[in-house]
């Protein structure tokens, strides 16, 4: 009952709303990416495309832990993914990447920059043969990589 009354005036603070809400929000989706791509194989374009307006409408969500668990998932649905996946993926890693890029990148960008690494290869191939939209998007999450990950583009 003490824990009830101490949560309900929390639920009502703006602060839930701009990054707990949707922090769970992401960890739902990502746990049914998941689930779904082991039991199917395949790549689900609405969650994806969910993920991306997430990041796209809370900017404090894209330096989340919730957020740097998602590069993998993002990463394997470019690898797996139709071509609606493959643009909702690169959007999303697009919106993440714009918090490596600042100059006072903090831990956790470091990190999702890192977590990148198994994508460069990917970004590459795209840019050599993917649609020239995919191309684009694909040289500028490359470019925005830090310093010490050399990218031969």
């Amino acid at each position: 009952m003490i824990c009830i009354s101490i949560l309900v005036p929390e639920m009502h603070h703006p602060i839930y709303y701009e990054i707990y809400l949707p922090n769970i929000f992401l960890q739902m989706w990502l746990a049914s990416l998941e689930r779904e791509f082991w039991a199917t194989g395949t790549v689900n374009e609405d969650m994806l495309k969910a993920i991306d307006i997430l990041f796209y409408n809370f900017p404090r969500l894209r330096i989340t832990e919730a957020a740097t668990l998602c590069i993998p998932q993002l990463v394997g649905a470019l690898k797996t993914g139709t071509e609606a996946a493959q643009e909702a993926a690169l959007d999303a890693l697009l919106l993440l990447s714009q918090g490596w890029a600042a100059e006072s990148v903090n831990e956790i960008g470091k990190t999702q920059s890192v977590a990148m690494v198994e994508a460069i290869p990917l970004l590459q191939l795209v840019m050599r043969s993917g649609p020239e939209h995919f191309q684009e998007k694909a040289e500028e999450l490359l470019q925005c990589l830090p310093g010490n990950l050399v990218v031969t583009i």
